[in-house]
């Protein structure tokens, strides 16, 4: 059984007055001692009449002791003046375990502003300002302070309650700063403004270049029957056009703002228009590389259709790697700096897009290695030179541009709209004229000679001798290897391969003749005895 506590008591000594003047005698009093929380706080209240002043009151209770009895006598107080007391309206802070009884009646509007405390104003409202929120700026620009102060609030709300006038609804709002700034003095611009004047006209330029590829196809198709046509293999051509079609693709989706998708989308048009376009001359030059390198006369025949498989697995393998580079991770925007010091988005270029760019330069380098080998092989109408001009072409382009591209990006100045407009040069720069070199020399040669083909007059077989493009008559000394340059099949049809059998079989019967008549001298060389 837990024994009972004696409370703590103290002698005292207690003197009664009866009157201003008649005091009672002193007697001697025992009470019991009391704690601070032992004590009241009254709430805070206004002493109407006394002071006039706000304040609080603090009482504790005493005690008597009398024939072994405490006993109740009454309350002592203390009154606190809080006219020097702050109070602070504002919100607590997340977390805060802070015992404030005012906290969050402060009445800024917290839409765009928020409450700051400002000590040393005493017991009373409105003691705070009310300041403009990040992302908002205080739209007087002439005001020395950029604030609202707690008063004015106060009293605005309170004309408001009491239903009168009030600019309380109208009024102590801050502006939203302009789109992309974290923080701002007034509404100046934090994102540099894309020139859509220069991109619109580059869009046009781009959007009339590509509507000419399908004059192109039409061209392709509707002069099939020429033998300039034919020599080239139309089927190839039409593929090189559709490959041009995306590398003209991202010059389109490059118009608008950078984000997560038209960063993938140029990458994929530009890797897939790649592939399939210089994949197609690429293969095309490989074709006579072979031909021209065999040693015997022996026919060699590689078709068409062996390098559009060939073309595939070209593009099937750009294919895999952009669905693994998409896989792994979307193309990210990164914010730069131009040099007015304003914001600007581009395409971040990571390991993945060096990657791709170092694999198109090694794939056009085995293409340069090729016009390298061929640049001395016969064909007709002079196409294998314009296929190199326009790897060398493009191969140089690519190299600059990379380069180039380095000093564009960080930490350099950004600019988005001189991006665009490399980009758009280098595109018509390697693309287009890409494009010139395969169609320009074959246009000219059907419309000087009225689109006329093989079967419909013999004069193409004039053309093909007596052109410029072609190829004239070698010297008996070079009969040996005529034979072997000659001799093979390039995937045409037969009435073009047929074009220069009888030529071939008068090299043969030289090629024959000189094969005897070195026999002979040899077997002369070796016995004597024979005349």
């Amino acid at each position: 059984m837990a024994a009972s506590v004696k409370p703590l008591s103290i002698i005292g000594y207690v003197q009664w007055r009866f009157n201003e003047t008649s005091l009672g005698p002193v007697e001697e009093d025992s009470i019991i001692t009391v704690t601070y929380d032992d004590g009241h706080w009254t709430v805070p209240y206004f002493d109407c009449g006394g002071g006039n002043i706000w304040m609080m009151t603090y009482t504790v209770p005493f005690f008597g002791y009398k024939n072994n009895t405490f006993k109740f006598k009454g309350t002592s107080g203390i009154d606190i003046d809080l006219q020097k007391v702050d109070i602070d309206q504002c919100p607590l802070s997340s977390g805060s375990t802070e015992e404030n009884v005012f906290a969050g009646s402060a009445r800024c509007r917290p839409e765009t502003t928020e409450c700051e405390h400002i000590p040393g104003l005493g017991f009373r409202r409105g003691s705070y300002k009310c300041v403009c929120r990040e992302g908002y700026y205080f739209p007087d620009l002439a005001a020395s302070d950029k604030f609202y102060w707690g008063f004015d609030v106060e009293h605005e709300y309170e004309r408001k309650r009491k239903g009168l006038s009030h600019r309380y609804d109208d009024d102590f709002q801050c502006l939203p700063c302009a789109p992309g700034c974290d923080s701002c003095t007034d509404s100046s611009p934090c994102i540099l403004a894309l020139n859509w004047i220069l991109r619109s006209i580059l869009l046009a330029i781009s959007g009339l270049i590509m509507s000419f590829l399908v004059v192109l196809v039409w061209f392709t198709v509707h002069y099939r029957n020429v033998k300039v046509l034919k020599a080239a293999s139309p089927a190839l051509m039409r593929v090189v056009i559709i490959g041009a079609f995306f590398l003209y693709c991202p010059s389109i989706v490059g118009y608008f703002e950078a984000n997560r998708v038209t960063c993938c989308m140029k990458l994929w048009f530009r890797e897939i228009g790649f592939s399939i376009s210089y994949g197609a001359l690429l293969l095309k030059t490989w074709r006579i590389s072979v031909v021209f390198r065999v040693r015997s006369a022996q026919r060699i025949k590689i078709s068409d259709g062996d390098l559009i498989k060939r073309l595939m697995v070209i593009v099937l393998v750009f294919a895999a790697y952009l669905t693994a580079r998409t896989i792994a991770g979307m193309p990210k925007v990164v914010e730069g700096k131009d040099v007015s010091d304003l914001k600007a988005y581009l395409c971040h270029a990571d390991w993945w897009d060096h990657s791709a760019a170092i694999v198109e330069l090694l794939f056009l380098l085995w293409g340069v290695r090729l016009c390298i080998v061929v640049r001395k092989a016969p064909s007709e109408f002079n196409e294998s030179r314009f296929i190199s001009w326009a790897i060398y072409n493009e191969f140089l382009l690519s190299l600059f541009l990379n380069v180039s591209m380095i000093f564009l990006r960080d930490p350099f100045p950004t600019n988005p709209d001189l991006i665009y407009l490399v980009l758009f040069i280098h595109t018509q720069l390697t693309t287009t004229v890409t494009l010139a070199f395969l169609f320009g020399s074959k246009a000219y040669l059907v419309y000087k000679y009225h689109g006329k083909s093989q079967s419909q007059n013999d004069n193409s077989t004039a053309l093909s001798r007596n052109s410029k493009y072609v190829m004239g008559p070698r010297p008996a000394s070079m009969t040996s290897t005529a034979v072997s340059k000659n001799g093979y099949s390039t995937g045409e049809d037969e009435e073009c391969e047929s074009f220069l059998e009888k030529d071939i079989q008068e090299e043969f019967r030289r090629l024959y003749t000189q094969l005897e008549l070195l026999k002979q001298r040899n077997m002369k060389l070796g016995n004597r005895h024979l005349q």
